[in-house]
């Protein structure tokens, strides 16, 4: 803190007398004669506060309180006078900001430590402000430097008024509001939508604060604006604003060109996928035809009718597997809506498990689900179908010579604004290669060889189908130390989720 004082009194006894108590309270004492020789001084001395006496020889106090203002507006004056008319006192104090005028001879010092005092604090909050507006102004010069670079639309908008704030370079050429009083105090919603006459309906602004307004983590989204025909990938987050109000900052990338981009890696990858399921489909199917037709052939050269009758039992085995591969395609390619009812997870897992139809030994920590409540809409039979499938895979991978860990929890996710049970189905077999992991629900996509008694890996395709119907998705992971783990969410009982393609 700046503790240096300048004394100018043309009263060389006066200036000793105020030195000497004015060092004993701790202030850094400079003292000058004359208006003239204050000026010196200040070449090279930088006081927080200048007392001085208004009549002096030469140039006077106020003289000297005009000069030094013409240079430094921060310094604090002080004049203090016995003979000072009202008018020059005023002119002091007001004209020229003077802090505080006192009469000559001082009697009572309490009073004058205590202006000193006071004329410090003003001089050390004066500092204090032109540190934060430099800090200020260094730190808008990064921040607009940072997202005048930046490769996206950016923009600032008050989350009470919608009126744009701040706008940078990209948001500019996107609208085509070449200077800022094209968008400033105008609303986001009739410069980005157009056509819209009010906040969008999409608009998230309840998302980014708590009940009491304070801001919370970012949220992000896709959306296809149809004004300027460009799809976006955003980033909302409400934060405080310099003037202490709480805005909307977003960040906007265009994924246009990238969307192109993925819709032709997809088309590339479902022609592989089909290409896949139909080299499966007619493997499965040649075997099976030709199990048929081969027993048919027996049958007819047969004298014994009851070999020939064992030989169309056969064929008809044959019929009734092409039947059951058929279902699952239809499962996979058209399904059947669910019959949703309210049913307990934890019920379901557990009679799952008595059941034992997957052949694989199961362990369900149905201690630690106790507490909470998994309650979901949804179809017990295509539920089972979909536990089946997992854990029938899970149990695979291990030759069935281990357990197959399940375990419930409660998530609520940010993202989809939605809370979901989840059902967790984790092996400690062979695992899966993590290039591969975006390959698992795909029609006949399988690491196993095909005529295996194991399938031919529509499990997973069938348990995603079934999943989605619900409103729900299946997310896959390699394990550490190996194994795979399997996560099916499914949204709490009275959630309205939005489905993960929809």
């Amino acid at each position: 803190m700046n503790q240096n004082l300048l004394l100018v009194d043309d009263n060389v006894e006066i200036l000793e007398s105020f030195s000497e108590l004015l060092l004993d309270e701790g202030y850094t004492i400079r003292a000058a004669e004359s208006a003239e020789a204050a000026l010196e001084i200040l070449n090279h001395f930088t006081p927080g506060v200048i007392v001085t006496d208004m009549n002096m020889p030469g140039m006077s106090g106020l003289d000297l309180l005009k000069t030094v203002r013409e240079r430094d507006l921060v310094v604090q004056f002080i004049v203090i006078t016995g003979y000072a008319t009202i008018h020059n006192a005023t002119e002091s104090m007001t004209d020229n900001g003077a802090f505080a005028y006192l009469q000559k001879p001082v009697m009572d010092f309490d009073i004058f430590f205590v202006t000193l005092r006071q004329a410090f604090q003003k001089y050390q909050l004066i500092m204090e402000n032109q540190e934060w507006a430099h800090r200020l102004e260094t730190t808008n010069i990064a921040f607009e430097s940072i997202f005048e670079n930046m490769d996206a639309v950016i923009y600032v908008a008050d989350m009470q008024t919608y009126e744009l704030i701040y706008a940078n370079t990209k948001f500019k050429q996107l609208t085509g509001c070449e200077l800022d009083d094209d968008y400033k105090g105008k609303k986001c919603w009739q410069i980005l939508q157009g056509e819209e006459t009010g906040p969008c309906s999409f608009c998230c602004n309840d998302k980014l604060v708590d009940g009491k307004g304070t801001p919370l983590s970012p949220y992000t989204y896709e959306f296809f604006n149809p004004k300027f025909q460009k799809y976006f990938s955003v980033k909302d987050q409400a934060i405080f604003w310099h003037d202490g109000r709480v805005v909307r900052l977003e960040v906007a990338m265009d994924m246009t060109r990238y969307k192109r981009l993925s819709s032709e890696m997809q088309k590339a990858k479902r022609f592989k996928a089909i290409g896949v399921m139909a080299g499966g489909i007619a493997h499965d199917l040649n075997n099976t035809l030709a199990a048929i037709l081969g027993n048919v052939n027996l049958a007819q050269i047969m004298e014994d009718p009851q070999e020939a009758d064992a030989c169309f039992k056969e064929a008809e085995d044959g019929i009734m597997q092409a039947k059951e591969l058929a279902e699952k395609l239809l499962v996979i390619s058209r399904g059947e809506d669910p019959i949703q009812e309210v049913v307990d997870m934890r019920s379901v897992i557990n009679n799952f498990i008595q059941d034992g139809g997957a052949r694989a030994i199961c362990h369900f920590d149905g201690a630690n689900a106790k507490e909470e409540d998994y309650r979901v809409n949804a179809d017990v039979d295509q539920l089972n179908t979909v536990l089946y499938n997992l854990v029938t895979n899970a149990g695979e991978a291990m030759d069935f010579k281990g357990k197959v860990h399940v375990a419930l929890n409660r998530i609520y996710s940010r993202e989809r604004n939605c809370e979901y049970v989840v059902t967790r189905i984790q092996d400690s077999g062979v695992g899966i290669e993590r290039e591969n992991l975006d390959k698992v629900f795909d029609p006949y996509f399988t690491t196993k060889f095909h005529g295996s008694e194991r399938g031919t890996g529509l499990g997973l395709t069938i348990a995603y189908s079934i999943i989605k119907r619900h409103k729900g998705f299946i997310d896959i992971d390699v394990v550490e130390g190996g194994g795979t783990q399997v996560d099916v969410y499914i949204p709490v009982m009275g959630n309205a989720c939005i489905g993960i393609n929809d």
